[in-house]
């Protein structure tokens, strides 16, 4: 009983978050990533951190008294409408956690498939030291302006572009000789300049962070797709700082689509579900080109903190109300 109540809350606690959220990011136009990144962390706190504290320390809340006179919602009504043996909560529970462990197990088995493959990191390509060097030109000038460490670029060997920052403790940059075969000067330089970016911020190690958050809610939809968004915002942090940097918007746009177009192509008739996600994958791409084209460089907000403050207060104090 304990458990699906937790469970039915973490739902719902996720779901009321990420509305919020999502809702005051298009009202206030929240452009700068900085922030995204920060209201949407909020959105994934509450069912991880501030629904178990309630459970522990506000018992008082599944309490008849309080259910009745002080919930704004109350998931346990739900199964006072039967649906055959089961009440109806009960199936959206049901169904809801099966939709949360479809898009868990969708972005998370290729990679679990690849580490037990040994296909995590591609061998280093040793006659393209001059590349390397080229290339750690363009890093260091990147990581000087940023005022970071200059990460280490490994060339590797692989069939098709390769071109991302990886490593949890220290950051390096991966290039295939495909990529650089394919990339301009200009894109070689803006999308250089992106995956600094990503090394600069520690990004590899917060998408470990967020891998293991996305584990603990497995079950959660609405924290799934949260988490999801989460990834786009640092996508889009990394793109604002070249634009900042270089003012190569339409560079990095260009570059993008040049490797987009050299990875797999769109699967057959016979693959439907993974057709489907490969287009809203082309389709956020674009997107995200568009903005690179418009050079937005995502203003700052000149009330962040207290925007902030309104926030958390939003996500908690409603929260607090559903049980």
């Amino acid at each position: 009983m304990m458990l699906r109540a937790f469970l039915a809350q973490s739902i719902l606690h996720a779901l009321l978050a990420a509305l919020v959220v999502e809702t005051l990011l298009r009202t206030w136009r929240v452009g700068d990533a900085v922030w995204r990144l920060r209201f949407r962390t909020v959105a994934l706190a509450a069912p991880l951190a501030w629904l178990p504290a309630l459970f522990l320390f506000a018992r008082f809340r599944s309490s008849p008294l309080f259910v009745a006179r002080w919930a704004l919602f109350a998931g346990e009504r739900w199964n006072l409408v039967r649906v055959g043996p089961s009440g109806l909560g009960d199936l959206i529970l049901l169904l809801a956690a099966g939709a949360g462990s479809a898009l868990f197990l969708r972005d998370a088995l290729p990679s679990l498939r690849d580490a037990l493959r040994g296909e995590t990191r591609p061998p280093h390509a040793e006659p393209w030291q001059r590349a390397a060097f080229a290339v750690s030109a363009l890093a260091a000038r990147h990581a000087a302006s940023l005022g970071v460490p200059v990460p280490e670029v490994r060339v590797v060997s692989a069939a098709g572009p390769v071109l991302l920052c990886a490593g949890a403790r220290e950051p390096a940059l991966l290039v295939s000789p495909a990529t650089l075969a394919r990339l301009s000067p200009d894109e070689l330089d803006a999308a250089v300049a992106h995956e600094v970016a990503h090394a600069a911020h520690r990004d590899p190690a917060w998408g470990f962070v967020l891998i293991a958050v996305r584990a603990l809610l497995f079950f959660n939809p609405a924290a799934q797709w949260v988490a999801r968004a989460v990834v786009d915002d640092i996508e889009r942090r990394a793109d604002q700082a070249v634009v900042r940097l270089t003012g190569r918007g339409e560079a990095l746009a260009t570059a993008i689509e040049a490797l987009f177009d050299g990875t797999r192509g769109l699967p057959g008739d016979d693959a439907s579900f993974e057709r489907m996600f490969w287009r809203i994958r082309q389709e956020g791409l674009q997107r995200r080109c568009a903005r690179l084209r418009s050079h937005a460089a995502g203003a700052r907000l000149p009330h962040g903190r207290l925007q902030m403050a309104l926030v958390v207060t939003a996500v908690l104090g409603l929260t607090f109300f559903v049980v």
